[in-house]
């Protein structure tokens, strides 16, 4: 019962520093003026100083999205943590699914739009608001799809009953995350329909704009697979801090990659399914079957990467 209370507190706390990033650092302007008076002074400054200013600025400029990636992967973390049964995860997401449409609802009312449009918004219209409209609204929205995503990936764990499957389960997610994202649905809606996605995923905002505007964002899928891993990882007695550290690290160098423009997007599951593997190394014990079966799908896959990207490439 106490770990029951201290694992519903932490989730709790996780949701709370969520909320309070979300409210404050959209209004932490003086970390721009900051960064602005270091790039300005950088220039003038000896080699030196010059190096440590700039390492000044990017940690205060990576800050605010480590801080964002460290409370929502907590709350896949801690969720996962609970010893729960079908039915009872099913209830959870069936009330993170109500809480997501009730929240939707509230900012279609609260936007006035039927009554400037003079009718109900169609569901693309509804996501276009439930994504851009600035109301304080969209953070119990994001948590339930947070809530709700980690639920499906919590029902997907109760399937994995030994840890030797994590590994296969942790390499299709990485593959398919790269299809989806370059070629696959997910390209084609960010392409065709933003605002779809915009609507759907968990988003980390630009600091000190004065208002929340998104600036990257987390998706669903993410969140599925996190909590899928952590879940099964608690559940077949493996190292949940260890992996929790391991997958924080990971995914955040990952998303300061995008947030700093060195890479336009990245398939996160594919380091996801790095930090697995390393912070499960040696626990895995796999036959001579397995161990061969393992090493040739993931060839495979390695192999037609480059052929992937070629292809991406030219379409």
């Amino acid at each position: 019962m106490l770990a029951k209370k201290s694992t519903g507190l932490c989730l709790a706390g996780a949701i709370a520093g969520y909320f309070v990033l979300w409210l404050t650092v959209p209004k932490a302007t003086f970390i721009p003026v900051i960064t602005g008076f270091l790039n300005t002074a950088t220039p003038f400054a000896p080699d030196d100083i010059g190096t440590i200013l700039s390492f000044v600025g990017l940690v205060l400029t990576g800050a605010p999205t480590v801080a964002f990636m460290a409370v929502q992967i907590a709350i896949a973390y801690f969720y996962a943590r609970f010893d729960m049964t079908w039915y009872q995860c099913t209830l959870i997401l069936a009330g993170s699914i109500a809480l997501i449409a009730g929240a939707a609802l509230a900012m279609v009312w609260q936007s006035e739009v039927t009554v400037r449009m003079g009718r109900y918004p169609n569901l693309l219209e509804t996501l276009v608001l439930m994504a851009t409209y600035p109301s304080v609204l969209r953070m119990p929205m994001f948590a339930g799809i947070m809530l709700a995503s980690s639920s499906i990936g919590y029902l997907v764990s109760l399937r994995v009953r030994d840890r030797n499957l994590l590994l296969p389960v942790v390499m299709f997610a990485a593959y398919i995350d790269f299809w989806t994202v370059t070629r696959g649905p997910v390209s084609a809606v960010l392409e065709k329909a933003p605002e779809v996605v915009a609507a759907v995923s968990a988003p980390i905002p630009h600091v000190g704009t004065g208002s929340f505007v998104p600036r990257t964002m987390i998706g669903p899928g993410d969140f599925l697979f996190m909590a899928l891993v952590f879940a099964a990882v608690h559940r077949l007695g493996l190292n949940g801090p260890r992996n929790y550290w391991f997958v924080f690290g990971a995914m955040t160098l990952g998303m300061l990659s995008v947030v700093f423009g060195l890479l336009p997007t990245l398939p996160a599951l594919i380091l996801l399914a790095l930090a697995v593997v390393a912070a499960n190394w040696g626990k895995f014990k796999l036959t001579r079957q397995e161990v061969v079966s393992t090493v040739i799908v993931g060839a495979i896959m390695l192999a037609s990467l480059p052929l992937a990207w070629t292809l991406v490439r030219k379409l």
